[in-house]
């Protein structure tokens, strides 16, 4: 990860900001997350891009299952996002994904990818 400008580590969460201007976040794998959370990785990206809005590249991989006020969270605070690309690797972390965007109805623009190099280059052209 040497493209890496600033980074925020937390006990559930790693996410950085990348030099082209991606944030980009990974769960610890296999943890439960919930609102407490969801309000840090806000922070924590609100204070990675000076409270821009930025592309944010999510790694569901391996991440733990997300309560319902966490991912209410990240809906209800779009404004710092400009698109997200969900990283998902195994038919559950798709499933997750899927469930997220369609329960959640995100205004940003939001997809699947499964293939880190192409959510990358989609991200990259959603910079603001």
């Amino acid at each position: 990860m040497s493209d890496e400008v600033a980074v925020f580590t937390h006990e559930k969460f790693r996410m950085w900001l990348r030099s082209d201007g991606v944030v980009e976040l990974t769960w610890t794998p296999h943890v439960p997350s919930g609102l407490e959370d969801a309000v840090a990785a806000i922070e924590a990206m609100s204070g990675l891009t000076g409270g821009r809005a930025a592309p944010l590249l999510v790694h569901t991989e391996d991440a733990g299952p997300q309560d319902r006020a966490a991912r209410m969270e990240f809906v209800r605070r779009q404004e710092i996002v400009s698109a997200v690309a969900l990283l998902v690797g195994n038919p559950l972390s798709r499933m997750m994904a899927t469930f997220f965007i369609n329960v959640s109805r995100p205004e940003v623009p939001t997809r699947l990818f499964d293939d880190a190099t192409a959510a990358t280059e989609w991200l990259r052209s959603r910079l603001v």
